[in-house]
């Protein structure tokens, strides 16, 4: 009989399809021996280790802003506020023993931890000119309250529903929160350099839940300042510990499919206790760290052409996009989202969208003028043209790189502002200088600066005017100087 003879032809990789047959793979991650196309030895173990290791490391940025957000509420409560009735409020401003992402050392702050699952529908009663948000736990703003919020500055009862809570609220104006833990974040601005009258105004608040409302309990206030009440996130085997605890909190729609999908990869699944085993545990902390790497390149070295705020000057938007949403692209930018969260917290509208003469806006930088990292053991200048554009007052802060909190120094408060009272110029002009010694003849404008310390600076403008908008005015530079 004849043979027959096959008409099949022997596919080679020479012919562009890259297909991997008997050879070392060569990667970034490593090399993986493979045998007639097959993973050989420990290659495919050590590959499914890598697809475990590079899901968490893009856990650790997709959700970084709901363990930061976690953070922030369990600080509020362990600092005084873990009753809904109970706020803290920091009554002679924030300073550098407080723990916060990008804290303002100007603004009366007050904060309240809720949780839903436990109390039900709450009502929050806020006065007339308030300022302030109602977010959930994906730092997702449900109000803003305020001149530019839901109430439109007259105040008045917000009824936050829990998730799974529907019905009529006549005489509230109702919020749905997608999330049973929230925070509500109030602040105020000093008049004539004091503080008791946004103080006063915060403490008229009340907080309740709907079903003591025929006599509701009265609002308790705990006095944060000068006290180190710590709200950041952890870059180790703890921020997947901080997710985990969140996944089985929180309803499973807070996180999509695929989000579920790549939790449950790293061993983080709703119902299912989190128990990684001491390889995987090895694994997720060492995904943190590098995830919290890659997060200080994104924040502080972005190469987002978008961040930039003027063609000339070293400034970058803190919302990049223009969207506290993150969603200007026709998606959901991560990357934008992630770089906001490393150094600070609140994605609010008010904080972002054009309101002339009221909300805010903030410009930052990490960077001097020949485009260098600020380092705490150099001298710098920072010349501000006359005339701000602000209704109600700028500040200039400088923050740790590391801890990404009010840098921590010799100085009672590491700003100047409107409310510091700053030297200026025959012009009007205001020259702010950083440093770890005081310029001789301009102590009142100097910022302490740490040797040893990387650090980067916000500049707020609150009630921004139009001059901010149409960038017809701009401030300077960060530049060295000459020791």
């Amino acid at each position: 009989m004849a043979r027959r003879t096959s008409n099949l032809k022997k596919i080679e990789p020479s012919e562009n399809h890259g297909w991997i047959q008997t050879e070392t793979l060569t990667t970034r991650a490593g090399k993986f021996e493979f045998r007639n196309s097959y993973p050989a030895g420990d290659s495919a173990e050590r590959l499914r280790d890598v697809l475990v290791f590079n899901r968490a490391v893009e856990s650790y940025l997709t959700h970084m802003p709901r363990v930061s957000w976690l953070h922030v509420w369990r600080g509020a409560a362990e600092a005084g506020a873990a009753k809904s009735n109970q706020v803290v409020i920091w009554e002679s401003l924030m300073d550098s023993t407080s723990l916060v992402l990008t804290g303002n050392t100007e603004t009366i702050y007050g904060m309240a931890a809720l949780d839903l699952k436990r109390d039900g529908p709450l009502v929050v009663e806020v006065p007339p000119s308030m300022l302030g948000f109602i977010s959930d736990l994906s730092q997702y703003t449900i109000a803003d309250i305020g001149i530019t919020g839901i109430d439109k500055g007259n105040g008045g009862k917000f009824l936050l529903l829990p998730p799974d809570h529907d019905g009529p609220s006549p005489g509230y104006i109702a919020v749905k929160c997608h999330t049973y833990c929230a925070l509500v974040g109030v602040r105020g601005f000093q008049s004539e350099g004091r503080t008791e009258g946004a103080v006063n105004l915060i403490k008229t608040m009340k907080i309740y839940p709907l079903s003591q409302a025929r006599i509701a309990p009265a609002a308790v206030f705990f006095n944060a300042s000068h006290r180190e009440v710590d709200t950041l996130f952890c870059d180790d085997i703890r921020f997947f510990t901080d997710l985990a605890w969140i996944v089985d909190h929180e309803p499973t729609d807070v996180f999509s499919a695929h989000e579920r999908f790549q939790l449950a990869g790293v061993g983080i699944e709703k119902g299912k206790p989190f128990r990684p085993d001491s390889k995987l545990r090895l694994l997720l902390d060492e995904a943190a760290r590098l995830g919290s790497a890659i997060a200080r390149a994104n924040s502080f070295a972005s190469t987002d052409d978008a961040r930039i705020v003027y063609p000339d000057r070293r400034w970058e938007w803190a919302f990049i996009g223009g969207s506290a949403s993150w969603d200007t692209q026709g998606y959901v930018n991560t990357d934008r989202r992630a770089a906001f969260a490393y150094i600070a917290i609140g994605m609010s509208p008010a904080m972002v969208e054009k309101h002339v003469g009221a909300g805010s806006q903030y410009l930052w930088t990490s960077h001097d003028a020949g485009g260098e990292f600020l380092d705490g053991e150099q001298n710098y200048r920072l010349h501000i043209p006359p005339n701000i554009p602000v209704r109600n007052f700028w500040s200039v802060v400088a923050y740790d790189a590391d801890s990404r909190s009010i840098l921590r120094n010799d100085q009672k408060f590491p700003s100047v502002s409107t409310y510091s009272d700053p030297q200026t110029n025959a012009d009007g002009s205001i020259d702010v200088f950083f440093g770890p010694v005081a310029p001789a003849a301009s102590a009142k404008n100097w910022i302490q600066t740490v040797p040893g310390k990387g650090w980067f600076t916000l500049f707020r403008f609150y009630g921004p005017m139009p001059a901010f908008f149409d960038k017809t005015w701009k401030p300077g530079d960060i530049v060295k100087l000459n020791r």
